[in-house]
């Protein structure tokens, strides 16, 4: 697929972008179909906010991270048709939206905002999968150089030199796809429980499943990207995700083993 698919003036329609956007649509759609089924309505309203304020925010990521070019070249930094977001600060500003949204709408209870959080699960990590098939095809997020096997395949970097180079691309993409179908499984089987726990056991799984995945695919990066103590900065943001994840799900386990003690202590004494 070439990286140009058509112009129209000024404006260039990017193979990246058409295979992110019908990843996007995908995932919306899949979210609409999930949220019927579970009989979930208003989750749309939240979705689009939290999607503004994700790009907002992993616009002024990228444009932060790359400020010496910017600082020549001013007049881009607002230009986002252009291309340049930053996932992390897309992923996490998009989570701190979601969250914003239903605090400031002051009308959603905690076990709604829950399932709607499990619901949008597998197509957040659906929407991961396209994003590193996009990649692929623009030759983003290239890996780094290695020895020819079966990790490796001559692959271009940014500026189309080939090289024996890690999958990093398509280990992100089957990788994120994996997770994608474990987080399906999971909601089509706790979509309609009323509880908090397992729709927030499903969302913290899948933000975990994709950490661990973005951060082994990260090693074998080789675009260059800000580092600490020569370790890249993405690998260090998706490890703290994980970790982060991981002790919310400690949590949610611990507290559901809770409250069905209490559930069944309640029981044996009302008998």
């Amino acid at each position: 697929m070439p990286d140009i698919l058509a112009r129209y003036g000024p404006f260039f329609l990017y193979s990246y972008t058409v295979v992110l956007g019908a990843g996007a649509a995908l995932a919306l759609g899949l979210t609409a179909v999930l949220a019927r089924r579970a009989g979930v309505r208003g989750w749309l309203d939240g979705l689009l906010f939290a999607a503004a304020v994700g790009l907002v925010i992993g616009r002024i990521v990228f444009v932060r991270l790359n400020a010496a070019y910017f600082a020549e070249n001013p007049a881009e930094a607002w230009q986002f048709w252009l291309g340049g977001l930053n996932a992390h600060g897309l992923l996490l500003g998009g989570l701190a939206g979601f969250w914003l949204w239903h605090r400031l709408a002051g009308r959603s209870p905690p076990g709604r905002i829950a399932l709607q959080a499990g619901l949008l699960a597998p197509g957040l990590a659906l929407l991961f999968a396209a994003a590193w098939a996009a990649c692929g095809i623009e030759g983003c997020a290239y890996g780094r150089p290695s020895p020819p096997g079966l990790l490796s395949a001559s692959l271009p970097d940014d500026f189309g030199i080939y090289a024996s180079r890690y999958r990093t691309q398509l280990f992100g993409a089957l990788g994120s796809l994996a997770v994608f179908a474990v987080a399906l499984v999971a909601t089509l089987r706790r979509a309609r429980t009323s509880g908090d726990s397992k729709p927030l056991l499903v969302f913290w799984g899948t933000l975990a499943g994709l950490s661990l995945v973005q951060a082994a695919v990260a090693a074998g990066r080789g675009d260059p990207a800000p580092d600490v103590r020569a370790i890249r900065l993405d690998l260090l943001i998706n490890a703290g995700l994980f970790f982060v994840s991981l002790l919310a799900l400690v949590w949610l386990f611990v507290r559901t083993r809770v409250e069905r003690r209490i559930i069944h202590s309640s029981g044996g004494t009302q008998s």
